[in-house]
């Protein structure tokens, strides 16, 4: 079965070798359709007044996914890829960075769009294999696993390759907030783990910038719902790995359309103490 999305894309959904009758088949694409729309990566075929001038909204799917919830539809066209994706707070390669950590974490099946975006707005393949690698820690290894299949097939279907895979350099200095170091008094060899593999190694790996990895860590945490976490590294991200007070609201507003209002709220939360904390002038965020 073929489906088309997004830019001519071709997505292929394997049966797995089960044999589907056609009630099983319509079943199938209508489910299909709800999950891209939910996401915000499909429409139908709206006027193209609906859609922001000038944007780079995604190329309309054949398939009405909207036709039971029409002005969804147009928010997806003039709100979140009209809007909120062509806000300069972020750059469009940082929005796909934020787009594709959030997606794995939620085990979504709208990272099929996503990587190849992220390859158009600038994401290496080492970089999004590199993004896998990263989230695996925050999210679980079952994403990790499904994000690499799903991008192997996306790097293969442009003829990519990965390239070299640095490694971080044994004399590298890790640093390790030290917010949750008693969390670990039960578990002591997590503990070590922590220190020696994901501060001591995946922090370190020189592919993406401590920036990026705030990035990415600060969204994951937002769409997890993970509050005390997320407290330590928008902290971390503000005072160490040079993220501004306004790419921090940035990446709150942009991941709400992706994991939801009551996680932004909570990120809002949180983000408010750390800004108020450090005397940011709030009126200044936009």
């Amino acid at each position: 079965m073929t489906f088309i999305i997004g830019s001519g894309r071709e997505v292929f959904i394997s049966m797995r070798k089960q044999k589907m009758t056609h009630w099983q088949t319509a079943l199938l694409v209508c489910a299909t359709g709800i999950g891209l729309a939910v996401a915000a990566g499909c429409a139908p075929d709206i006027p193209p007044a609906v859609a922001a001038q000038g944007s780079d909204v995604p190329a309309l799917p054949a398939p009405d996914l909207y036709s039971g919830s029409p002005y969804l539809g147009e928010l997806r066209n003039s709100l979140v890829y009209g809007e909120i994706w062509e806000r300069p707070q972020l750059s469009k390669r940082d929005r796909s960075l934020i787009t594709v950590a959030v997606l794995q974490a939620l085990v979504r099946d709208e990272l099929t769009l996503h990587i190849p975006r992220g390859l158009d707005n600038g994401l290496t393949p080492e970089e999004i294999s590199e993004i896998i690698l990263h989230v695996t820690f925050y999210a679980g290894w079952p994403t990790g696993v499904q994000a690499s299949l799903t991008a192997a097939e996306a790097f293969e279907n442009r003829g990519l390759s990965l390239g070299e895979l640095p490694r971080a350099t044994p004399e590298t200095h890790a640093s390790t907030p030290s917010a949750l170091s008693d969390a670990y008094a039960a578990v002591p060899r997590l503990g070590a783990l922590r220190n020696s593999l994901l501060y001591g190694d995946i922090w370190e790996r020189p592919l993406l910038s401590k920036r990026d990895r705030s990035l990415i860590t600060v969204a994951v945490n937002q769409a997890l719902y993970a509050t005390s976490e997320l407290r330590t590294h928008i902290n971390r991200a503000l005072d160490e790995n040079g993220v501004t007070p306004q790419e921090i609201s940035e990446v709150i507003l942009h991941v709400t359309f992706y994991a939801g209002w009551p996680a932004a709220v909570n990120a809002g939360r949180l983000a408010t103490a750390a800004f108020e904390a450090r005397g940011v002038d709030l009126s200044q965020l936009r």
